[in-house]
């Protein structure tokens, strides 16, 4: 007799790793064509969010979004294809932290403030481990 898959092993097992562009409480980066970065968190799906950054773009939403507001001011592309899952964390606060230290990691970014206040000093700390 021939072994046949059910029908259910198409679905996700418990130890099967999860798409980081479907978590929640994310930290990601756009690449611009111009070399600037935008750093952004979501507390829902990475993916989701995307989508919603090139609805701001199509619809020139400059007041919501500083990925908006740079391609349509300054005419450059986002590089969707590059975006890129930096961190997580499941905490709405810690990832919010995340976020503002990698925008102090790439400071040529597009991004409008630079997010939770991280004290001057841990600075260099934060440098050394990147």
């Amino acid at each position: 007799m021939c072994y046949r898959p059910s029908r259910r092993s198409h679905l996700v097992q418990p130890k099967d790793p999860v798409d980081p562009r479907k978590q929640d409480g994310v930290v990601y980066k756009i690449p611009c064509e111009c070399g600037k970065v935008y750093i952004g968190e979501t507390g829902g799906c990475m993916h989701e969010r995307i989508i919603e950054h090139e609805r701001d773009i199509r619809l020139s939403r400059t007041q919501t979004s500083a990925v908006s507001e740079h391609a349509n001011k300054i005419g450059h592309y986002s590089l969707w294809d590059e975006v890129t899952f930096i961190d997580r964390d499941p905490h709405w606060y810690s990832h919010r932290v995340k976020e503002a230290i990698h925008i102090r990691l790439h400071p040529n970014n597009v991004d409008r403030y630079s997010g939770i206040e991280i004290p001057k000093a841990c600075i260099p700390t934060i440098r050394q481990h990147d």
